[in-house]
């Protein structure tokens, strides 16, 4: 009986724990929204333009996105290409061409299991 409710209370507490932890990530480094750009070349560098979330033109060069650590940067494509692309709502220059925070969403479904799976067994019969 009270080894169930140690359990319980432990899976309970590490699911919330965990979803709290992706729900901190998410509103600290904001949201991040995907589109398609057009890679151009300008003065001998590689550039993309795309339009943000209120319709404005943005233009980033290539070497200015965001990749994780440990990846090699491909590339740029050739010009005129089309491109999928994620940028960030408050700083639309800021771009990556991996969806970012991919691990977020498994951190939170992994911490809705426990949480509900402590529940559940706080249920079993003793």
């Amino acid at each position: 009986m009270i080894a169930l409710e140690i359990i319980s209370s432990t899976l309970t507490a590490l699911g919330v724990g965990l979803l709290l932890a992706a729900v901190a990530i998410r509103l600290i480094y904001g949201s991040w929204i995907s589109t398609h750009a057009i890679s151009f070349e300008h003065e001998g560098h590689a550039y993309l333009r795309w339009h943000d979330h209120r319709y404005r033109i943005i233009e980033a060069l290539w070497s200015g996105q965001v990749e994780p650590r440990g990846t090699a940067r491909p590339d740029p494509p050739p010009s005129g290409e089309e491109i999928g692309i994620y940028f960030h709502v408050r700083r639309p220059v800021t771009f990556s061409l991996r969806a970012p925070y991919r691990g977020t969403r498994g951190l939170a479904v992994v911490g809705l299991c426990l949480a509900v799976l402590g529940v559940l067994v706080g249920f079993l019969p003793g």
